[in-house]
């Protein structure tokens, strides 16, 4: 089946990408291929695009029924969405305000493979003047266009490299993430459904920069809702500066990644609808009483792999408290992720070198009369580390 312009223009329908794919096509690929495409004839869907064929094919091992199924459900709502007409020259105008709420960049260059870069500062979202100032239909269409803008990017590369590039690379920057930006998650799982039904497996490695003593809690709020091919993708980053420069030429990361590329811009929001003002209420931490002369102590496993572990306390009244973290490691190495000290507040990561037990440690032994009311949060996210 041949390309057409209808769709839209060649870079979005990947049409560099494809003549060199189609060359590399085993038989059988082939085969599911031709399938594909005359199974689309017969129920009235003519000349459609190879990028489509081959992007539902592989993300269904090349079983063609079930490409077909998947992709009819996508040409309907690209159609009817005019999403061949998200083109770079007409970017939706509410596309403005996504950028002042959510600051990211679909610009900032290739990562070493070629894979093109979208850059978000994820802890700078301000999830409460994003809902005050779009609506979630004007959203998800502003995400395709992102997502149109990255295809062809894509395709721009494969052009320039002489190889095929099917996928697109995430950084993903932590820095000031908050208990508040849980109001965020509506939109994390709205966009990770329509991705998976429109750009399936289009989203390659996501590198969890500045990741900080939240990012357990961050990872056990989305992780239930991501396809587990999702998450086999993320790695988190210790040292930005001098780990980031192994995956991205310098000229795509900004300065704070150790590179020398453009900054992602933050952009002043004072012209957007004021929202109501959004303040933590504590839900997600524990609370704990440890009586005079005793302690409060928990462990955490991460049983399968390395893993990253964030806590958080404070101590109610302005009552210090004995506090320490201790990690014994897979080989039986302890280390003092938080040497003991007597803190009223304390909040910090550790990432392990592997499978590993952490003992969280209050301590109100040296207190004859005074019990010690703590709030705290304490979790471990298993996921890759950037090596």
């Amino acid at each position: 089946m041949s390309d057409t312009k209808s769709w839209g223009g060649s870079d979005y329908l990947l049409e560099d990408c494809m003549k060199i794919l189609l060359k590399d096509l085993d038989a059988d690929q082939k085969k599911a291929l031709d399938s594909l495409g005359e199974a689309l004839n017969k129920a009235g869907h003519k000349d459609v695009p190879n990028s489509f064929l081959i992007r539902y094919l592989e993300a269904t091992s090349y079983d063609a029924t079930k490409a077909f199924e998947k992709l009819t459900v996508f040409l309907k709502w690209y159609t009817e969405n005019k999403i061949g007409e998200l083109t770079m020259e007409k970017e939706p105008k509410e596309n403005l305000v996504m950028q002042k709420c959510i600051p990211h960049s679909v610009t900032n260059g290739y990562d070493n493979d070629g894979n093109p870069v979208y850059i978000e500062l994820t802890g700078k979202i301000q999830c409460a003047l994003l809902a005050a100032n779009i609506s979630k239909e004007d959203f998800m269409r502003c995400h395709s266009w992102g997502m149109q803008q990255m295809l062809a990017r894509a395709n721009e590369s494969a052009k320039k490299n002489g190889k095929p590039i099917r996928k697109f690379t995430m950084i993903t920057d932590l820095q000031d993430i908050g208990f508040s930006h849980r109001a965020g998650l509506p939109y994390i799982t709205a966009t990770m459904s329509h991705d998976d039904l429109y750009y399936p497996k289009f989203l390659g490695k996501i590198y969890i920069v500045n990741g900080g003593y939240l990012f357990p809690l961050v990872w056990s709020t989305i992780k239930p809702y991501m396809p587990q091919w999702i998450c086999d993708s993320v790695e988190v980053v210790g040292d930005a500066k001098t780990e980031m420069p192994k995956y991205f030429p310098k000229e795509t990361l900004p300065p704070a990644y150790g590179g020398t590329g453009p900054e992602v811009k933050v952009l002043d929001t004072s012209d957007l609808k004021s929202a109501a003002a959004t303040t933590y209420d504590g839900e997600e931490l524990t609370e704990e009483n440890i009586a005079a002369g005793d302690k409060l102590e928990i462990t955490i496993d991460a049983e399968n792999r390395a893993g990253t572990f964030g806590w958080y306390f404070i101590s109610e009244g302005d009552y210090d408290v004995g506090f320490s973290v201790s990690v014994e490691e897979k080989d039986g190495t302890v280390v003092e992720a938080r040497k003991y000290e007597k803190l009223i507040t304390d909040k910090g990561m550790y990432t392990s070198k592997g499978p590993c037990k952490v003992t969280v440690t209050w301590d109100n032994s040296y207190s004859f009369l005074t019990s010690k009311t703590i709030k705290f949060y304490a979790s471990v996210a298993e996921v890759n580390n950037a090596k």
